[in-house]
């Protein structure tokens, strides 16, 4: 199966080159030592000064392990899908092709849906092109309203090698070479 339209010309194909380490990744282990730390001293002043059974905390741990094993189920998958992930520029549409066990999976967004690119160098030749406005522009727009995290995923070409250049091709400020 070849997942470009028969008068569709491909400008750039790649893939992720290696895994970025960023905060967004690892903040649920912030939260979840800071949150459980305030949890831990709180019930030590309820067991110390308002002699509360000690038995009622015994939950506690599990709860903690739960969370951080939870935030490490989502970080395992995100760099497995990027291992078998392939990024394919065309004149229409961004297409994203996952490689997975269970068989290919194709997704697209058309040029005119995309934000303007934004590019961002990880200081190695590589660099991730992303799409959707800085979070202090989105919640300025949202009126720093709660909504859903779905509503907040854009799509984004991670860690690729020359990353200016293919901005430059989704935003056609240049030609499409070869």
């Amino acid at each position: 199966m070849y997942p470009l339209a028969e008068d569709e010309q491909l400008l750039w194909s790649g893939r992720p080159q290696r895994f970025p380490r960023r905060y967004a990744d690892y903040h649920i282990y912030v939260v979840t030592a800071v949150g459980f730390g305030a949890m831990a001293a709180l019930g030590v002043i309820a067991v110390v000064r308002f002699d509360v059974d000690p038995a009622v905390f015994a939950v506690w741990p599990v709860l903690f392990g739960m969370t951080l094993g939870l935030g490490s189920e989502r970080n395992r998958r995100r760099k497995a899908l990027l291992r078998g992930l392939t990024y394919l520029v065309t004149d229409r549409r961004v297409v994203f092709v996952a490689d997975r066990p269970g068989g290919i999976e194709f997704r697209w967004v058309l040029l005119p849906d995309l934000g303007k690119p934004r590019v961002r160098d990880h200081g190695d030749g590589t660099g991730t092109v992303g799409f959707g406005a800085p979070l202090g522009l989105r919640m300025r727009d949202l009126q720093f309203r709660a909504e859903s995290p779905l509503v907040t995923m854009v799509p984004e070409l991670i860690a690729i090698d020359d990353p200016e250049h293919v901005a430059d091709l989704i935003s056609g400020r240049a030609p499409a070479v070869g």
